[in-house]
């Protein structure tokens, strides 16, 4: 695996002006991981078009969906999710809180 990836979302390091990285193994490579299968709706990229969810504003978050999406496209021991809480806010919309190791 690499040293470092790209974040996502894609940005340009103010300091150095280069690609913002970050070390392929931690915590925050994985929340952007998380983060973008969530914010990715299926068939969105025509390259891996089984990359994401449906979306949440049409559909309620579906932790079943979630779990297949990430065992789909990552290794259980690279990515472990220990907890998924939905939690409805008003009737209409929902916190979903994702701990992962």
């Amino acid at each position: 695996m690499a040293e470092y990836v790209l974040s996502h979302p894609f940005r340009i390091d103010a300091e150095n002006a280069r690609a913002s990285v970050v070390l392929s193994d931690s915590q925050v490579a994985k929340a952007e991981q998380i983060n973008a299968i969530i914010r990715t709706e299926k068939q969105e990229r025509p390259l891996l078009d089984r990359f994401g969810m449906n979306d949440a504003a049409f559909d309620k978050f579906d932790s079943a969906d979630f779990m297949h999406t990430v065992r789909r496209f990552y290794d259980e021991a690279d990515l472990i999710i220990t907890n998924i809480k939905v939690t409805s806010v008003g009737g209409v919309d929902s916190d979903v809180l994702i701990e992962f190791e």
